[in-house]
């Protein structure tokens, strides 16, 4: 029995070795995944989504404002955007363009080496401290490395192209604040959960679709005992001081306290529309704002409003708010239509192996990938949902009350993940975060075992 020790101490080693350099081996494949999507000459200002304009005032003044390619028609031509986008991902953009230079290809992979490095050290605290077993390390990888993964990860055109290692960052952080037991070092414990409220924080600065998630960890580190009221005064104060600076700057460009983007009345209203309804989740959304029809797969001729020349608006709130008007009483005038759309979105967000959109165009039907590549995506997604019902199932089933706790803790932080796409909308690459966070949960929580267990561990709370 001796003679297995040495054995599995290498094993042990080896597991934690592969755990700690997963998002360093991704490194390769979100290489090549980088050069393919940005063109060599392509600059970081060309950001999709409405980032690239504030990436460059960024770099250019210092000032995040966007007065080109506005998401909405404004009514006078010098009209300008302050608030459209979180700042996260453009101030991560021109930070490392004036690091690395302003091509696109460069700051894609700058940032995912940057997030690479803190995920890295995110998974050296755990290691220190969890054994992780090979079942959960397989799943770890077989998440991570997915192609879904691969290529949002390595995106600078949407939010996900951050979400996605900080979600790793924040359920290793998290699992500290469900299982204090997890480590024997009261530091490592208060650190850890003090990351995962900064993480969130991080998040909710990058899409205000965290903010729900932000406000579950918030409340879960202010009721931990073993967390210092020291602690808690100061991450309470750093998360008022990320409302206030954003809360400062919405003011000062438009008059009014808003805590979230001026986009978001937008979403809304994608996901609260006869037309919309008709093409989700099968044609892109955006298709109802530049287009009179599409045609679905069936046959079917929808009409659409093309509304993007509809009506022009004074400033980005006006167009929130008429959006977000038009989508509440949408809600009120249609009950029946509104249920059958919340019943696609939780399909889609829930259970949905396809890729979504499926289409871009709204009349053309040839898809963006190869029927190979398709295949490949449909299959890690199968894998990806089995992973996630997997939590769930471990986290519901009868355990002991210290084990219970921290997994349905674990459930209402990813629930707390999926709801905004519940109430607006959501594409796959929307879901592909939340799925990894599950895995990480899981695989910490579930296919992990502390290396020392405290002999008076921490007093655990109740279950939510």
């Amino acid at each position: 029995m001796n003679s297995s020790k040495p054995g599995r101490a290498r094993m042990e080693a080896l597991l934690g070795w592969l755990t700690v350099t997963l998002p360093l081996l991704a490194l390769v494949p979100r290489y090549l995944v980088t050069r393919s999507a940005y063109s060599a000459g392509v600059p970081v200002f060309d950001a999709g989504s409405g980032f690239g304009p504030y990436v460059h005032s960024l770099v250019e003044s210092g000032h995040f404002i966007s007065c080109a390619s506005l998401p909405f028609w404004a009514c006078a031509p010098d009209a300008c955007a302050y608030a459209t986008r979180m700042p996260g991902l453009p101030m991560l953009l021109a930070g490392l363009a004036t690091v690395v230079g302003p091509g696109a290809a460069s700051v894609a992979f700058a940032k995912c080496v940057l997030l690479a490095v803190l995920t890295c050290g995110f998974l050296v605290v755990l290691t220190r401290d969890a054994r992780v077993s090979p079942l959960g390390l397989l799943l770890l990888y077989g998440l991570y490395l997915g192609p879904q993964t691969l290529k949002h990860g390595g995106s600078i055109d949407y939010e996900e192209g951050v979400l996605l290692d900080l979600s790793v960052c924040l359920a290793v952080a998290a699992c500290y604040l469900f299982n204090p037991a997890l480590t024997r070092s009261p530091r490592r414990r208060a650190a850890m959960g003090i990351a995962a409220v900064l993480v969130a924080t991080a998040m909710y600065f990058t899409k205000t679709a965290a903010l729900l998630t932000l406000g579950v960890v918030l409340v879960l580190a202010l009721t931990r005992p073993w967390l210092g009221r020291t602690a808690k005064v100061a991450l309470a104060g750093i998360v008022a001081l990320a409302f206030i600076l954003w809360g400062r700057h919405t003011w000062q460009s438009s008059g009014a306290l808003h805590l979230a983007s001026s986009w978001d009345g937008e979403n809304l209203f994608r996901g609260s529309d006869s037309g919309t309804l008709a093409l989700y989740p099968e044609i892109s959304l955006d298709r109802a704002f530049d287009s009179t029809s599409a045609v679905l797969d069936d046959g079917t001729v929808v009409p659409l409003g093309n509304y993007s020349r509809e009506r022009c608006y004074k400033d980005e709130w006006s167009w929130n708010d008429s959006y977000a008007s038009r989508a509440l009483a949408w809600m009120g005038a249609h009950p029946l239509a509104a249920a059958r759309f919340v019943a696609k979105k939780v399909w889609v967000a829930l259970l949905e192996v396809r890729h979504t959109p499926k289409y871009v165009s709204a009349t053309d039907k040839r898809l963006g990938y190869s029927d190979r590549v398709g295949n490949a995506m449909v299959a890690w997604m199968v894998f990806a949902r089995l992973v996630f019902f997997a939590l769930a199932a471990r986290a519901l089933l009868p355990r002991p009350p210290r084990t219970r706790a921290g997994g349905r803790w674990a459930l209402v932080l990813v629930a707390a993940a999926f709801t905004p796409y519940l109430l607006a909308f959501s594409y796959q690459r929307h879901i592909v975060p939340i799925l990894i966070m599950a895995g990480v949960l899981l695989s910490v929580l579930f296919l992990s075992e502390p290396r020392r267990v405290p002999a008076t561990p921490p007093d655990f709370e109740p279950s939510p």
